[in-house]
């Protein structure tokens, strides 16, 4: 998974683009997007500890 961070150096979101799937962090929930093999796309909301540091 590739991490892209901001400009303060914190964790925006993580990329897998084997898995197809983007990993976004913000005040404490994740949002997961993931594209399944026949094109749509799953998007999921969870409550998560921030992996920013």
């Amino acid at each position: 998974m590739h991490e892209i961070r901001n400009s303060d150096g914190r964790l925006v979101c993580r990329i897998d683009e084997i898995a197809r799937v983007i990993e976004i962090y913000s005040k404490g929930c994740l949002t997961r997007i993931q594209w399944t093999p026949d094109g749509k796309l799953h998007i999921s909301h969870a409550r998560s500890k921030s992996l920013a540091a």
